[in-house]
């Protein structure tokens, strides 16, 4: 008798997976880093589709376990690109580099071909009955899955490494450009990709348990309840997710208004579609101590007097248009000369502000944080105790006990 439970799990799983390719296919012409998502959620319903394939579609069930693996073999790659769309510096789109990182989801194909042409027979006692067939074909082939089953542990090892070093990456360059990053840190990419890498390890170690030792890890019911926990918070964020520099151009142009020349030698011009070449702890700059000095110059100005910090969505671009100096300048000045990044530049300011509010106490603590530029009282309560080692009450009940006394 089948499982009803499991099975509503796998159907509710399956109509998740539906709406949210829905979703990100309608979405995916604009902003095209959604389709590996698209993708990497149409592999999940394959491999979680097992138990509602057997129940309402019996005569298709072998040819669905031969799309599970190729199925599988697409799960890191989607990963992967996806997390690459979100933290691109530029417009993502699909390109010919990309095509490597399908070619072993090439090979399970092949691999999906050549169990199909296996007989009926044949195929049922393999991946229903669990029976050996003792073919010269068919001991190949299962010699061929089992190393692509290897392959694809390997496979999602390597992206789920290279996942992680891209995040990091990403959110160190965040600080490079923008004051608040409480919307595009990916946080929750982080937890989930952990989450994600243990759930692949223990559907290897089932294959493994099913296969070599004929005692199931988890039970279908369990598994089918572990897909759906995961489907559903990756398409309740992911849905939710913008790639993280979207609009930055955009919004960050210079004003035609500006009557200033915009301070930017021709060694140090770079377009803004290659930010990446600046990083190189500017090699090439043009850039000299006194031009530096100049620079940051204008930048305590245009916090001290102008008072630019106030603005939550203040990024290193409109710093750049309102002081007009080139944006790579700025990052340089503010690295090499004042010794901090953007990010922690503009906090320090927020912070150094907000300390005299903090301490009258005529303002809550969040009044104080969104009268300061930040728009969260998270990122402000974080970044008051990394500058000042107290939370703002404590700060207040110091600082308000030394005045009094």
């Amino acid at each position: 008798m089948r499982d009803i439970a499991g099975l509503a799990l796998v159907m509710a799983t399956l109509g998740q997976v539906g709406l949210c390719t829905s979703v990100l296919l309608a979405r995916a012409p604009r902003t095209r880093a959604y389709l590996p998502l698209a993708v990497f959620f149409i592999a999940s319903g394959v491999i979680s589709a097992g138990p509602a394939v057997a129940t309402f579609l019996p005569a298709l069930e072998t040819h669905f376990i031969a799309a599970t693996l190729p199925a599988y073999l697409l799960l890191g790659p989607m990963l992967w690109l996806y997390v690459e769309g979100l933290t691109s510096e530029t417009p993502w789109r699909f390109q010919q580099r990309h095509i490597r990182h399908v070619v072993l989801f090439g090979l399970g194909l092949f691999a999906m071909a050549l169990t199909i042409s296996l007989s009926l027979e044949h195929r049922t006692q393999i991946f229903i009955e669990g029976v050996e067939v003792k073919t010269a074909f068919a001991s190949g082939l299962m010699i061929y899955l089992f190393l692509l089953i290897l392959g694809w542990v390997a496979q999602s090892g390597y992206y789920l490494i290279r996942v992680f070093h891209r995040l990091s990456t990403y959110r160190q360059r965040l600080k490079d450009l923008f004051a608040s990053n409480d919307q595009r840190e990916l946080q929750w990419l982080t937890s989930l990709v952990i989450v994600i890498g243990g759930v692949w390890l223990l559907s290897f170690a089932m294959v493994v348990s099913d296969n070599f030792f004929a005692h199931p890890l988890l039970s279908h019911r369990a598994g089918a309840m572990m897909s759906l926990v995961l489907v559903w918070s990756l398409g309740l964020w992911g849905l939710r997710q913008k790639p993280g520099f979207e609009g930055r151009y955009l919004d960050d142009a210079p004003s035609p208004q500006s009557s200033a020349p915009l301070e930017t030698p021709v060694a140090d011009a770079a377009p803004d579609n290659e930010p990446d070449a600046s990083d190189q702890k500017y090699q090439h700059s043009a850039l000299g101590d006194e031009q530096s000095r100049r620079i940051a110059g204008k930048i305590d100005a245009a916090m001290s007097r102008d008072e630019l910090y106030l603005d939550p969505a203040l990024s290193l671009h409109r710093l750049a248009a309102h002081i007009a100096v080139s944006p790579n300048y700025i990052s340089q000045t503010l690295n090499e000369t004042i010794g901090a990044s953007f990010f922690d530049y503009v906090n320090q300011k927020r912070i150094e502000a907000a300390k005299p509010q903090v301490i009258s106490g005529e303002a809550t603590i969040l009044a104080v944080a969104l009268n300061v530029g930040f728009n969260a009282r998270s990122s402000f309560y974080k970044a008051f105790k990394r500058e000042t080692g107290q939370t703002p009450s404590e700060y207040r009940m110091t600082h308000g006990a030394q005045q009094n006394a």
